[in-house]
């Protein structure tokens, strides 16, 4: 949802097209009521100087003196240092539909800034980069529909690939938000199927409708546990009591963040560490604790411990033939 600032910056750009705008354009395109707008009309006219008026032939709005900027704000230097490194984070979105939205939002804003604040956007990007990682594709309109959808409370159709079973099925849905996760965006909404709160890649999702059908959503703090009780991202069982010993290298790490909202992590004299935690998906688990190899050995679940153990004996086998 854009800021009041922003929305003002954008009404005056859509009258000074001189299209002459009506009242249910700009309430349509801005999605606000006509009372806000006149708020808005009144706070260009009156607080920024700007000369915007009513042509009574047309039934539409014009600038009477395009060539008025807004009035400047001030930056410090460090806020713009901030946006810049901003610009440069937007290579986490490559490939995604957001990139120039973000990228062309940025340039916008850099371009309305006083010089007096500027910097050298070069010398940002020599001392500075941020790598880009492979972004799942998917379409800017589902995505802005299903937006809509969490917002106005309607049910969704969708037709879901399963990545775990490989199998096309078709779901209702009742979408509650958009959650982004290592660089892939998900649809967090209770499945009527599954009769419980599930994610759903967006770039699974082959084909979806918004329904008119409403529904009324769960309340914000059961939702917000639901999100913290995975261990990542999914939930595939009930909470499960979790041990890792890590060696003294890898426990170096693994203290410097936050795993799980219940974990508690014991050190030990000889720098190792242990890690409890109480997770819901064994096999989001299994998959990281592998990526650490021989640094780090499951203790408990005997279940989880039986699984990593047979997954490395898998590994190791492919490499027994010479």
């Amino acid at each position: 949802m854009p800021t009041r600032l922003e929305r003002l910056v954008a009404i005056k750009d859509e009258i000074d097209r001189g299209r002459y705008p009506t009242v249910e354009k700009l309430c349509s395109m801005f999605e606000i009521q006509p009372r806000t707008l006149h708020d808005d009309l009144r706070m260009m006219r009156d607080m920024m100087g700007l000369e915007i008026k009513h042509d009574r032939s047309r039934n539409g709005y014009y600038n009477a003196n395009p060539g008025k900027k807004l009035p400047e704000f001030d930056l410090t230097a460090g806020e713009v240092f901030a946006l810049t490194v901003a610009k440069e984070m937007l290579s986490e979105y490559v490939g995604t539909p957001f990139h120039p939205i973000l990228e062309g939002a940025i340039e916008k804003i850099q371009q309305r800034l006083p010089e007096k604040v500027r910097v050298d956007v070069g010398d940002v990007e020599a001392a500075i980069h941020f790598g880009g990682k492979s972004a799942s594709p998917f379409s800017r309109k589902m995505f802005m529909d299903l937006h809509r959808a969490c917002e106005k409370h309607l049910c969704a159709e969708i037709e879901y690939l399963s990545a775990y079973k490989d199998e096309l099925t078709k779901r209702t849905v009742e979408p509650y938000k958009l959650l982004a996760h290592e660089n892939t965006w998900y649809l967090v909404a209770y499945c009527k199927l599954r009769k419980d709160l599930r994610h759903f890649a967006l770039h699974r999702i082959k084909d979806y409708a918004i329904t008119e059908d409403g529904f009324v959503p769960t309340d914000a703090e059961t939702l917000e546990k639901w999100l913290a009780s995975a261990f990542l991202i999914s939930h595939q069982h009930e909470p499960v009591d979790v041990s890792i010993k890590f060696d003294a290298h890898a426990a170096r790490y693994i203290k410097e963040k936050v795993w799980h909202p219940t974990q508690t992590i014991a050190s030990e004299p000889d720098g190792s560490c242990m890690l409890s935690m109480k997770c819901t998906d064994l096999d989001e688990v299994k998959r990281w604790i592998l990526t650490y190899g021989a640094e780090a050995e499951v203790l408990s679940p005997e279940t989880l411990r039986a699984s990593v153990k047979q997954e490395l004996a898998k590994a190791l086998s492919k490499y027994a033939q010479p």
